[in-house]
């Protein structure tokens, strides 16, 4: 049985979804979003309407297809990918869009590094942990995080990394710390859910966005 995944990314940022400011600064474009670690259960409606326009087909590859979708600013990368694994997923992922990851892989850890070393008292977390990203570093806190996580994600998951650095060539251990930068901030970014009759055979489908830094030159 195939096994079918979209993925759905902004061009501002091959990994994460970039929305809003991690550090709350307002600029002169409106910030629509909720914050990402906010303390309120309200953030600014996002009264965008929905593009509803066709995606234009880009590339394939043997089991995925590179698309994008809108203009502009506003313009993002739709991937659809399928196969029996993770691995696949990831695999055909990586293929497509290799040379976005490899040159954004760098750009978003030393960015990240920096923001979160810099912000460490403003992450709430438990003294113990924030000891240990102070004394050892964000790579080794994050590698931390994940033993502590690692018993409740399906191994899928990691396999769908690992396919996306085998099929980009980059290293599947930074690949691995950059999806746990969520566990560790706690952020309550954009969410986005589908199930019922939104969705074909009724399957429940979830959108995690990782809202950070809009000017962070990502």
């Amino acid at each position: 049985m195939l096994f079918y995944r979209f993925h759905v990314l902004f061009l501002i940022g091959v990994l994460f979804l970039v929305g809003t400011s991690f550090n709350h600064e307002i600029n002169s474009r409106k910030n629509v979003g909720a914050f990402c670690a906010n303390d309120t259960s309200q953030g600014d409606p996002n009264l965008n309407p929905i593009d509803d326009s066709p995606p234009e087909l880009i590339r394939t590859v043997e089991n995925g297809s590179l698309y994008t979708i809108g203009t502009g600013e506003d313009q993002f990368w739709l991937v659809h990918v399928w196969g029996n694994s993770g691995y696949d997923y990831g695999f055909a992922y990586g293929t497509l869009l290799k040379e976005q990851i490899r040159q954004m892989q760098p750009i978003a850890w030393a960015h990240f590094e920096q923001k979160i070393i810099d912000e460490l008292d403003k992450l709430k977390l438990p003294k113990w942990f924030e000891d240990i990203v102070a004394s050892k570093g964000l790579a080794f806190a994050l590698d931390f995080q994940n033993t502590l996580v690692e018993a409740y994600i399906d191994k899928e998951i990691y396999q769908e990394m690992r396919g996306i650095a085998d099929a980009a060539n980059v290293d599947y251990v930074a690949i691995r710390r950059l999806h746990m930068l969520g566990e560790i901030t706690r952020g309550r970014c954009s969410l986005y859910g589908l199930w019922g009759n939104a969705t074909l055979q009724s399957k429940t489908l979830q959108l995690r966005a990782l809202d950070w830094d809009t000017q962070g030159g990502l």
